[in-house]
C-alpha cells in the first residue's frame, strides 16, 4: 500500500468534493420530477442516511484498523471468497468511474463542444486523472483541498444573484405529498451519491486522524448545500420547468446576468463542473487501481492505472444516451447498490463477530 498520510481537513475536502460532484449536475431535475417542491425534503433524508451508512462503514474498518475494504474482505472471507468479493468492489469502482467520465463527456458534448466525439472528452480526462493515481493520493488531496474553496465562492455568489427571479408561488405546485411513496419513488436519491461513498473505506487506513469527525463532516456538508441548491432552484426556475430539464442548475447560470454587458456566466459553472469531476474520477479510478494492486501484489500503480483508462472508456460508451442513463438511475440503482453498500459489509461484520467468537471457544477450551 503506498505510505501516505491524509489530513482531517483533506478528507472533508475529499468527500465534498465527490459527494457534489455529479449529484449537482444529475440529481436536481429529477428529483423535481418526482418529489415537486419537496424534493429538497428528500435530500435532507438522504444524506440523513448517508450519516447512518457512515457510521455502518466506520465500524466495520474499527474491527479492522489499518485495512483497506479489500483487504477486510480477504481476511475475513478467506483468499478465494475474499478475492472473490475483493474483485467485485474493484469492478464496482471501474464502473461508477465509467459512469461519472460519461456524465461529464454528455455534459460537454451536449453543452459546450457538440462536435467533439464523446470517446475525445473520455480518453482525455481519463489519461489526466490516470496521471494524477500516479501520482498518489496525497497530490489528489491536495488539489482538492486547493480548489475546494474556490468552487464555493465561485458557486454560491453567483448563484445568490438568480434570488432577484424568486416566485414563492412555485412551492405551491398540487402534489400529494405521502411520505413513504416519496421514499420508494426517490429511492435512488439514497444510493445516488451516499451508497457510492463506501468508496472512502479504501482511503481510511492513510487518515492518521479525526477520521469519524472528518468523515461526517464532509457528508453533512455536502447534504446541507445540495439541499439548499435543491430549494433554491425550485424557487427560481419553478417545479414545472426545473423538472423538465437535465441540467437545471446549468440553466440557471446561463440565464443569469449582472449587467447588460456580462452574461453567459454558465462558463463558471463549466470549469466547477469539470474540477469536481476530475476529482472524483480520480479517487474511484485510484480506489481501482489500489485495490487491484492490493489484490494481485502489484508495486508500481502505472502499469495498472493506463491500461485501465480504455477499460473505463469503453464501458462508459454503454449507454446510447444521457436519458437512458438517468432511467437506468431511477430503475436499477438502489438495488444494485444495496449489495455493495449494505449487504457486503454486513456480511464482512458478521463473519468478524464469527471469527472472534470461535478464536474466544478455542481460547478458553480445556486443553
Amino acid at each position: 500500500m503506498e505510505n501516505a498520510r491524509l489530513s482531517g481537513c483533506q478528507m472533508i475536502t475529499l468527500t465534498f468534493t465527490f459527494i457534489c460532484a455529479t449529484t449537482f449536475l444529475m440529481l436536481p431535475g429529477k428529483l423535481m420530477e418526482d418529489a415537486k417542491q419537496y424534493s429538497w425534503i428528500v435530500c435532507v433524508w438522504s444524506f440523513l442516511y448517508g450519516l447512518i451508512l457512515a457510521a455502518f462503514w466506520l465500524y466495520l474498518s474499527k474491527l479492522y484498523p489499518g485495512k483497506s475494504l479489500i483487504q477486510i474482505a480477504i481476511q475475513v472471507l478467506g483468499k478465494w471468497a475474499g478475492g472473490l468479493i475483493a474483485f467485485l468492489y474493484i469492478l464496482y469502482f471501474i464502473q461508477i468511474a465509467s459512469w461519472v467520465t460519461r456524465n461529464l463527456s454528455d455534459f460537454m458534448h451536449n453543452n459546450l463542444m457538440p462536435r467533439t466525439p464523446l470517446s475525445i472528452f473520455n480518453v482525455v480526462v481519463l489519461l489526466v486523472c490516470a496521471y494524477a493515481v500516479v501520482k498518489g493520493i496525497e497530490s489528489i488531496a491536495m488539489v482538492s483541498e486547493l480548489v475546494t474553496p474556490y468552487i464555493i465562492v465561485a458557486f454560491w455568489i453567483p448563484f445568490t444573484v438568480m434570488l432577484r427571479d424568486w416566485d414563492w408561488r412555485t412551492f405551491h405546485v398540487p402534489f400529494d405529498f405521502q411520505l413513504w411513496t416519496t421514499i420508494l419513488n426517490t429511492k435512488y436519491a439514497l444510493a445516488f451519491p451516499y451508497m457510492e461513498t463506501i468508496m472512502f473505506m479504501m482511503l481510511f487506513p492513510f487518515i492518521k486522524s479525526r477520521l469519524k469527525t472528518a468523515f461526517f463532516l464532509g457528508i453533512s456538508t455536502a447534504g446541507v448545500i445540495l439541499s439548499i441548491c435543491v430549494y433554491m432552484t425550485i424557487g427560481i426556475l419553478g417545479v414545472d420547468r426545473g423538472s423538465h430539464l437535465i441540467y437545471p442548475v446549468y440553466t440557471i447560470f446561463r440565464e443569469m446576468q449582472f449587467s447588460g454587458f456580462l452574461e453567459h456566466l454558465e462558463t463558471i459553472l463549466s470549469i466547477n463542473i469539470l474540477l469536481l469531476l476530475c476529482l472524483k474520477l480520480s479517487l474511484l479510478f485510484y480506489c481501482a487501481v489500489l485495490g487491484l494492486c492490493q489484490l494481485f501484489k502489484i508495486e508500481r500503480r502505472d502499469i495498472v492505472a493506463f491500461p485501465l483508462v480504455w477499460i473505463i472508456s469503453a464501458y462508459s460508451l454503454l449507454f446510447a444516451n444521457v436519458i437512458e442513463n438517468i432511467e437506468w438511475i431511477e430503475n436499477y440503482l438502489f438495488s444494485y447498490y444495496m449489495l455493495y453498500a449494505v449487504i457486503v459489509p454486513a456480511i464482512l461484520i458478521i463473519g468478524s463477530w464469527l471469527q472472534t467468537l470461535y478464536k474466544k471457544q478455542r481460547r478458553d477450551k480445556p486443553a
